[in-house]
């Protein structure tokens, strides 16, 4: 019986180590003749000396590897710099449009220093663009600087850059517009100075209530 299991034994670990003294002594052969390397790509080869080497399969395959991860690199920031310039671009055309074709309202009233430059304002086109873009606050700004213009024009205030638009009330209140106006100056306080909110319909209300002291309205 142990016989048998001693059969059995070396039966079964015979094909294993040969297995394994064939992988050795295709190592030892690969050491011993370099020419056989590229039938192995992933083969490391030992030296004389014990120190462990690449291939040169490895080492063909090293190169190209580090230039595909360069050139994908290269790619991704040209990349990112040509987005950026297209958008730099895109921003400094919607700029200029913007400012050709309002004729810098904001810019108009920055430059109101005297009475003769808000005469020679046109505050119309700013109007226009605030209601289109949803900004009824800037919109009925520009209403109250019409009928500063407006009443200035007439004699009926003295526009000072400096002025109080209380002040402003207090000139013309002995005129018929005087109450209309007191109490547009009330509720355009109230909308800018206040930084209250302004929906479409409580706008055009206000607005007209501001056009009707205007003649040519």
């Amino acid at each position: 019986m142990v016989r048998k299991i001693l059969l059995l034994l070396l039966m079964l670990s015979g094909p294993a180590s040969l297995a394994q003294g064939l992988a050795d002594d295709a190592v030892t052969l690969k050491n011993k003749r370099r020419d056989l390397w590229y039938a192995d790509s992933s083969f490391t080869y030992t030296d004389s000396t014990g120190n462990k080497g690449v291939s040169k399969a490895q080492k063909r395959t090293a190169s190209p590897e580090l230039l595909k991860k360069i050139a994908g690199t290269l790619s991704y920031i040209t990349g990112g710099l040509i987005l950026a310039a297209l958008v730099y671009a895109f921003y400094n055309f919607t700029k200029t449009q913007k400012r050709g074709n309002t004729k810098t309202q904001e810019n108009a009233e920055d430059n109101i220093e005297t009475a003769e430059d808000l005469y020679q304002a046109d505050f119309t086109p700013g109007i226009r663009a605030a209601e289109t873009e949803g900004n009824f606050r800037q919109a009925l700004r520009y209403h109250y600087l019409r009928l500063l213009q407006e009443f200035s024009k007439q004699s009926l205030i003295r526009y000072e850059k400096n002025k109080t638009n209380r002040q402003y009330t207090e000139e013309i209140k002995n005129h018929k517009w005087g109450p209309d106006f007191r109490l547009a100056t009330r509720y355009f306080d109230f909308v800018w100075y206040g930084n209250h909110p302004l929906d479409e319909e409580s706008y055009h209300r206000l607005a007209s209530h501001f056009k009707k002291m205007l003649p040519h309205e």
